[in-house]
Parts: C-alpha cells; sequence; structure tokens
C-alpha cells in the first residue's frame, strides 16, 4: 500500500499510494506516511469529511531526485519547524500547479498558484500550503547540496510565484509537463540522464528570477542542448523546421547550435529524422482504425517524398509503411473477431480454457 520511490526505469510513473485501497477506519495515518514517505514530510489537515477524503499519487527516482505527482481532496500541508530540522537530508522542492488554485507561504511571504505556475520551497525551512478546492501538481525533490545555491539566493526566491512571465520558469513548467506525465518519452530512454540537465535548468529558473547574469550564464549554457532538443521536439510536424529556425528561437548561431549537440553527441538531422519515423509508426499503427493514408501521415511528420519516406521507413523498422499497417489492421481485426465471439457465444470463453 505505501511503497518506496521505486529505482527501476523505462516505465511511466508507477503508483506510490491511493486512498482508494487504504482501509477507511485507518486513511488518514496512512496517506500522511505515504505522502511523507513520497515527498517529505508535513502536518496535513483535510477540509472534507474522512469518508470524502480522497489522494492518489505516483512517482519515481531520476537519478539522485525524486519526480512525484499527485492529485488530492482539498487540504492544507504544513512543515512544521519539528520536521524541517528532522530531515536526514536537506533537499529543495520544485512544485508545478496543474489543477486547481493552492496559496503557498514560506519565509513571510504568501502567494496564489494557477495552473503552469511554478514554485520553489525549501524544506528545511517550515512553508504552509492549502488548497480548498482540490489540487493537482508535480514535485521534484532534489537534494540541497546538489542545488548549489547559497543560502541568500533560496531566501530570496523561496515561496515566489514562478509564472509565465520569466519565460526560463515557462519552459521549465513545459519540460516538467513532459518529463513527469509523458509515457513515450519514459520508454524512450534511462531517464536518469536527464538528473543533471534538471538540476541545471531549476538553478537557471532561480537565476532569471534573481535577474542574476553571473549565475544564470553556467546553467543556462549547460541546458542549452536540453532546451534545442525540446523545442524540436514540439516542431517535429513543421515541414520548415532547419537549423537556422531552431538556432534562430535560440539567439544563437547555426554554428553555436551544432557544436553543443556536438559535445552531447547528437546529430541534428538524425535526431529529427528517427523521432519523426517513430511518430509516424505510431499514426500508421493507429490509422488502421482512423483511415488516413499513409501519404497524409507522412506529410504532416514532414516527409514530403513519398518515395523517400517509405524507404527510409522500410530501413529504420524492417518494414514498409503499408506491411507495418496491415500487420495493425489484421490485428485489430483479430481482435474484434475475438472480442464479438466472446459477447455472441458465452460458452466461447469457457472452451477456450479447456483447449489451452
Amino acid at each position: 500500500m505505501v511503497q518506496p520511490l521505486p529505482f527501476h526505469r523505462n516505465s511511466s510513473l508507477p503508483e506510490l499510494f491511493d486512498t482508494a485501497t487504504m482501509p477507511p477506519d485507518d486513511r488518514l495515518r496512512l496517506l500522511r506516511i505515504a505522502m511523507g514517505s513520497a515527498a517529505v514530510p508535513v502536518e496535513i489537515q483535510h477540509h472534507v469529511g474522512p469518508d470524502d477524503v480522497s489522494a492518489r499519487g505516483a512517482g519515481r527516482r531520476l537519478g539522485r531526485l525524486s519526480i512525484l505527482t499527485v492529485t488530492t481532496t482539498p487540504l492544507t500541508l504544513r512543515r512544521t519547524v519539528r520536521l524541517a530540522r528532522a530531515d536526514p537530508e536537506p533537499s529543495i522542492v520544485v512544485e508545478q500547479q496543474l489543477a486547481g488554485r493552492r496559496s503557498v507561504a514560506q519565509y513571510n511571504r504568501r502567494t496564489v498558484l494557477s495552473p503552469g505556475d511554478l514554485v520553489l520551497l525549501d524544506a528545511r525551512r517550515p512553508y504552509l500550503s492549502a488548497s480548498l478546492a482540490g489540487s493537482h501538481q508535480h514535485s521534484v525533490r532534489i537534494p540541497r547540496l546538489d542545488l548549489a545555491l547559497t543560502d541568500q539566493a533560496l531566501a530570496r526566491v523561496a515561496g515566489l510565484r514562478l509564472g509565465p512571465r520569466n519565460p526560463v520558469a515557462n519552459f521549465a513548467a513545459a519540460y516538467l509537463t513532459r518529463l513527469v506525465g509523458d509515457q513515450r518519452l519514459a520508454a524512450e530512454a534511462d531517464l536518469d540522464v536527464f538528473e543533471a540537465s534538471t538540476i541545471e535548468l531549476i538553478r537557471a529558473v532561480v537565476a532569471t528570477q534573481l535577474g542574476d547574469g553571473v549565475l544564470a550564464r553556467e546553467p543556462m549554457e549547460n541546458t542549452l542542448a536540453l532546451r534545442i532538443l525540446e523545442f524540436a521536439r514540439q516542431h517535429l510536424t513543421d515541414p520548415d523546421l532547419t537549423a537556422a529556425k531552431i538556432a534562430s528561437a535560440h539567439n544563437i548561431s547555426v554554428r553555436h547550435l551544432y557544436t553543443t549537440l556536438s559535445r552531447s553527441g547528437v546529430g541534428l538531422g538524425e535526431w529529427i529524422r528517427v523521432r519523426r519515423l517513430e511518430g509516424c509508426r505510431r499514426e500508421l499503427a493507429r490509422s488502421a482504425a482512423t483511415g488516413r493514408t499513409i501519404s497524409s501521415i507522412a506529410r504532416a511528420w514532414g516527409f514530403g517524398d513519398a518515395t523517400h519516406f517509405s524507404r527510409t521507413f522500410r530501413e529504420a523498422f524492417g518494414l514498409s509503411p503499408r506491411d507495418w499497417r496491415a500487420l495493425h489492421q489484421d490485428k485489430r481485426r483479430a481482435y474484434l473477431t475475438d472480442d464479438y465471439a466472446q459477447i455472441a457465444n458465452p460458452t466461447y470463453e469457457a472452451r477456450q480454457c479447456v483447449a489451452s
């Protein structure tokens, strides 16, 4: 029921706790333990009756970081002085509001978060977080030493609303949404490789919020490759996606763009080609049900020449686009036929069990 953050990789966020699985008479106590284990220990005051309390949490490790997504009914969380002092490893928590409005207070400042906003909380200090209409949020917990920010810098930014007016915070919010919520990304790579980049991006958010050019320069440069690839990923279906366009969006030269990516071992053209092919493969599998043509799917993902697309697809996946879609059409047809047989003949499932 209550589980530590798992260390396994290449999967979507596994469930950590759900009040629906907890005994009603012990739900509040078990929820407090579960949330403390998944994030940081807090005191909880619920604003609905015990029978109406609901909370779900899912999360995993990202190297030394912990990532978590939580949905709750209305409640107030208090990180008391006692709990903050008892934490064996001081940490910083960056939270992203996804739904609902929430009031947060730390360092004698109070702010109200709306969907899309970020807030940084210093878990070494007391804080309060209150939601009167339920809440849905992502959070990333970072060891205090790994973030490498001074006490003065943290004191100036903790508890502040980091919203869309800060372009780096805006980018970080989109990045966290994809990192935590995109199941395809989780299956695409070992997510531990994002540990350092995530830390540097959070440092860049703090630095730009404080207007500290010296503090910002290093993390902004260190996350440039990450920001370039995220921009490219969001524009994969743009037929005019070029190195020049990407470089212009980041106010750098094309030469600087290629130099930055080469340090990370990334070839831009190949990176874009592979991900466009992956997008086509997904769409072709779905097109077994939607009926979209192969050529329209190829064009939508930036392949203007149908012959070139077909040859490239076969080289990448060992099947032509037509054969790949036909394979999924056959699977869909077999599934529907099997499903219909079970509905039409109640004894079908029993016969199948005997036959096996």
